[in-house]
């Protein structure tokens, strides 16, 4: 998202932390754990323009996300000691058009929903938390989604592996994806 783009969240107006955008609340802060509490400020988070490929997502064609209109803003709630985020909120409207770039079909699609992510201390994203519309790219095939960029709404919690693969840990809404949509 950030770190969006990591999760291949598009929109994903993507918390884990003291205050969370999703709901969950983490163990109890201690100076043992290597992280504290911030209260900084609401920032203007700007979605670019990303663009999946096939191989990953869609299987045939590669998949153009653009922000057609959006006010998206970004939290830093919890960091580690070391300065590097911890957890992140991001909440506000987005409206993106997902485009096939092989037959040019598309469909602007809601992504304004509240998610959150939370980092390991090497800025690797370990979970990613949302109460959509939001979008998220899944590049495999397994961990509760086949491969595909998907319009999440309702709340879902994603676990992310070390070497990034994904699974579906909690899962109170539905699924679209988009790659379907625009085929």
């Amino acid at each position: 998202m950030v770190k969006l783009g990591t999760a291949v969240a598009a929109g994903a107006t993507l918390v884990l932390g003291g205050a969370t955008a999703a709901g969950a609340t983490p163990s109890a802060t201690s100076a043992d754990d290597g992280w504290h509490k911030v209260h900084e400020a609401w920032q203007p988070y700007v979605e670019g323009t990303l663009t999946l490929p096939a191989d990953r997502y869609c299987g045939d064609f590669d998949l153009e996300l653009s922000a057609q209109e959006q006010d998206i803003v970004s939290k830093v709630t919890t960091r580690w000691d070391t300065g590097g985020e911890r957890t992140v909120a991001y909440k506000g409207p987005l409206l993106t058009r997902a485009t096939n770039l092989s037959t040019g079909e598309s469909v602007v699609i809601d992504l304004g929903g509240k998610a959150g992510a939370l980092y390991r201390a090497d800025g690797s994203l370990q979970t990613y938390s949302l109460n959509g519309p939001v979008g998220v790219g899944w590049p495999q095939d397994g961990g509760g989604l086949s491969r595909g960029y998907y319009l999440m709404d309702g709340k879902h919690v994603i676990d992310y592996a070390p070497d990034g693969t994904r699974t579906l840990t909690e899962d109170k809404g539905s699924e679209t994806d988009v790659c379907r949509l625009v085929r």
